[in-house]
């Protein structure tokens, strides 16, 4: 995997582009757990709401990339065979199993989408000004003239309408899925390249135990022949 490349993006040393990539790994899926946990990241939220398990397979799941992550700079900056290869099988893995956790969220918050609208209606829609911890489905009131009072300090402070929710979870779909499928062509891309660096350092280990066969092998050759003489 990747044994053709000699440059990451072209210009970058495969060893320092090897650094920079583990850092984008471990920095990207931190903050993704750690927005996760703190209750801003939507994505994290409304599909835990759904399937509570799916919410912490989510979080352990970041946390495992961001241990891969440290690897990877270990391994690029104290040139490790061994850190670099356990680098390269964890973003190969990173690869598969992200695209998996995010198509599985966007499902189950459209699976749900009513449970999501029904939150956002009483409580507003999850982000960074609207924080949520309790990740328990949120019911409104069967009335037809249910309408929660927005008051700083209130649950309901952020609150908005059944349309504007409808609109919003639209709006957030679309956009993710996008940024998803943006992000996910980098990171393969970005795991050819940790493939091709993880390989090279393989390579030059064996070519740096050949020839110190090679060397043992003269000396011994040298020995016997000194002997015959």
């Amino acid at each position: 995997m990747g044994l053709g490349l000699e440059k990451c993006c072209c210009l970058i040393p495969l060893r320092l582009g090897t650094f920079f990539i583990a850092i984008w790994f471990f920095a990207i899926y931190l903050f993704y757990s750690a927005t996760g946990f703190v209750g801003v990241n939507a994505i994290v939220f409304y599909s835990g709401q759904a399937a509570r398990p799916w919410y912490y397979i989510n979080l352990l799941f970041t946390v495992f990339i961001c241990v891969g992550g440290l690897c990877g700079i270990a391994g690029s900056l104290f040139a490790s065979r061994r850190f670099s290869k356990a680098f390269s099988v964890i973003v190969w893995i990173s690869c598969i199993l992200s695209m998996l956790v995010y198509v599985i969220s966007l499902v189950l918050m459209a699976v749900n989408s009513q449970n999501v609208i029904e939150s956002c209606m009483v409580v507003g829609f999850v982000g960074v000004q609207n924080a949520q911890r309790n990740i328990s489905p949120v019911r409104i009131s069967d009335t037809d003239f249910y309408s929660p009072v927005k008051y700083p300090g209130l649950m309901t402070e952020h609150a908005a309408s059944e349309s504007d929710c409808a609109r919003m979870l639209k709006l957030f779909t679309i956009l993710f899925g996008i940024i998803i499928f943006i992000v996910q062509l980098v990171q393969i891309y970005f795991a050819y390249v940790v493939g091709a660096y993880a390989k090279r350092l393989s390579n030059g280990a064996r070519h740096h135990r050949l020839h110190a066969q090679q060397i043992k092998d003269f000396e011994e050759s040298r020995y016997h022949m000194s002997t015959v003489y």
